[in-house]
């Protein structure tokens, strides 16, 4: 029976690992950006019985910051996390950062450093409540069947809109997943890449939207700190040329995760930075 365990042992020693595909771009009436991608050295931990997490995290608190409060968050992560299944430690690290935990890796049991792409807004505030932002999956945003069942959702590095136009065209922006085909031993641990065996992953549709980005700056200079919402339209066609709310927020951070503090400090502030006032605020004619 040569040929059938021939087969068995080659699916065996191979596997394939996701890979999320580059987010589709959002752009002006003029081509100009305001929603694209960067690289992003990012470090994971994946849960396995051969080795012990809650040592692999205070090992690796000597390259990268881990309070106590971080770690006590990330061994339950881990722990309730699929067996393999990775879990983000630290996202955007330093080079310096990344090197010393790849020449380290071959003795860091389940760490992986590698790069990836993150969401980033050029023009930082002045788009944030029309655009949106992306952000992790959460457990509420998983389903049974449908777009949102995909496996591609468990990875550490994917995210989903959250508002405005991102969350309004997500599924066009997501693109397909690809997957990197890697050799495994008996325990499925990665032995090495087989870069001639990878499936490209398919980059997500661009989005053109009719807002102008000058005159969408314009507006959010005439307000200062002033808070109120700004609509201008086309009135020959309908477009859009400019949707501000004011006073902003940079989406960047959200995409980075926000801590308890900073959060608070927006929700908090009178002016209402995260209320979308030309969408959600009710005025007097």
């Amino acid at each position: 029976e040569n040929q059938r365990f021939e087969k068995l042992s080659a699916s065996n020693q191979f596997n394939f690992k996701l890979v999320p595909p580059p987010r589709g771009l959002i752009v002006d009436r003029n081509g100009e950006v305001l929603a694209s991608n960067r690289p992003n050295f990012r470090l994971m931990v994946v849960r396995d019985h051969s080795h012990d997490h809650e040592e692999t995290l205070k090992v690796l608190a000597d390259f990268v910051p881990i309070d106590d409060a971080k770690h006590r968050r990330l061994a339950r992560e881990i722990a309730r996390s699929p067996r393999r299944v990775p879990v983000s430690v630290m996202e955007d690290m330093s080079w310096e950062q990344f090197s010393a935990i790849n020449v380290r890796a071959p003795e860091l049991k389940g760490v992986t450093a590698d790069m990836g792409e993150v969401r980033v807004y050029p023009h930082g505030g002045a788009f944030a409540h029309v655009i949106g932002y992306v952000a992790k999956v959460n457990r509420e945003d998983l389903t049974a069947t449908g777009p949102n069942s995909d496996p591609i959702l468990l990875h550490p590095g994917f995210r989903i809109g959250r508002q405005g136009i991102e969350k309004a065209f997500d599924l066009e922006l997501r693109g397909k997943p690809g997957a990197q085909k890697v050799e495994v031993d008996a325990n499925g641990r990665e032995v090495r890449h087989d870069p001639e065996g990878d499936i490209r992953a398919v980059p997500g549709q661009e989005i053109q939207l009719t807002l102008d980005v000058d005159v969408q700056n314009r507006a959010l200079e005439a307000f200062g700190d002033e808070a109120g919402a700004a609509v201008v339209m086309d009135v020959r066609n309908g477009d859009i040329l400019c949707m501000v709310s004011a006073p902003s927020f940079d989406a960047n951070r959200f995409v980075r995760g926000l801590t308890g503090v900073e959060y608070r400090a927006l929700a908090n502030y009178e002016r209402r930075p995260l209320l979308d006032k030309a969408m959600s605020g009710t005025y007097p004619p």
